[in-house]
């Protein structure tokens, strides 16, 4: 994915969508920075999930300078990748955006809505290699676990990989009842949205959009299906959503 794995000079920039005090965002850094000496963290002030690649237009962001290497931002993940470019690289981009470890899986129909793989794709397009990375839940809670045991060999592993430009990588970790981390497998990505829950707000006349209900069956060799095995699932992901396979019927005509 890039040159000069394990170099000390590797310029390696980090987001996330849960906020610069998020537990997964410590533990990513903790994994930058066996890589490189050269690790900034520019994240949301506040949890920013769901926010996909939107940015924050017609008002100000605040930008936040809390120590040498981290930033925070009153904005999306997708504001804090094109802040950190133009005010901390403005002459040399970095080599790497790294995105997460998100507090639960980004799988399936998910990556639309997702800030972390937001955020990578936003490095994507400014020519810069992302991952985004996400730990699925268990019980309904964030456990690292898997992370921990398997971390430093999963980022290895995509750093290894040759993307093409404006191609992000998804990468997904068990979840940690499956016990030690069995391995890496390529995956598809799922369907699995079946509906989703809207619940009465604080309100009269208010709603919020609850937990996702999701289809049970699930699709061999994709993303959930190795989870549900105890493997990491890697997922690259296009930028161009083009459905060339469609092209040759769209109409072709001229107007007199």
């Amino acid at each position: 994915m890039i040159a000069e794995e394990g170099s000390k000079t590797l310029r390696i920039l980090l987001t996330n969508d849960d906020g610069i005090d998020a537990e997964g965002l410590h533990l990513l850094e903790e994994l930058a920075l066996g890589i490189s000496e050269d690790v900034r963290v520019v994240a949301p002030a506040s949890n920013q999930s769901g926010t996909g690649r939107s940015i924050s237009l017609h008002r100000d962001i605040d930008f936040h300078q809390r120590d040498k290497t981290h930033y925070s931002v009153g904005g999306t993940p997708a504001d804090c990748i094109m802040l950190a470019l133009h005010l901390l690289y403005p002459d040399k981009k970095p080599d790497l955006i790294l995105s997460g470890i998100n507090h639960g899986m980004n799988v399936a129909d998910d990556i639309g809505y997702s800030g972390t793989v937001g955020a990578a794709k936003e490095a994507a397009i400014n020519g810069i290699a992302g991952i985004a990375l996400s730990q699925r839940f268990f019980k309904g809670r964030p456990d690292f676990t898997p992370v921990r045991q398997a971390g430093k060999q999963v980022l290895a592993a995509a750093i290894d990989i040759v993307m093409p430009e404006r191609t992000v990588l998804n990468i997904n970790f068990p979840p940690a009842e499956f016990g030690q981390v069995k391995g890496i497998r390529a995956a598809h990505l799922d369907c699995h949205k079946f509906s989703d829950e809207v619940l009465a707000g604080d309100e009269p006349g208010s709603y919020r959009i609850g937990p996702m209900v999701m289809l049970e069956d699930v699709a061999e060799n994709t993303d959930r299906w190795w989870l549900d095995r105890g493997y990491v699932s890697f997922t690259p992901l296009k930028m161009d959503m083009t459905a060339q396979n469609l092209l040759s019927q769209m109409p072709d005509k001229d107007f007199s």
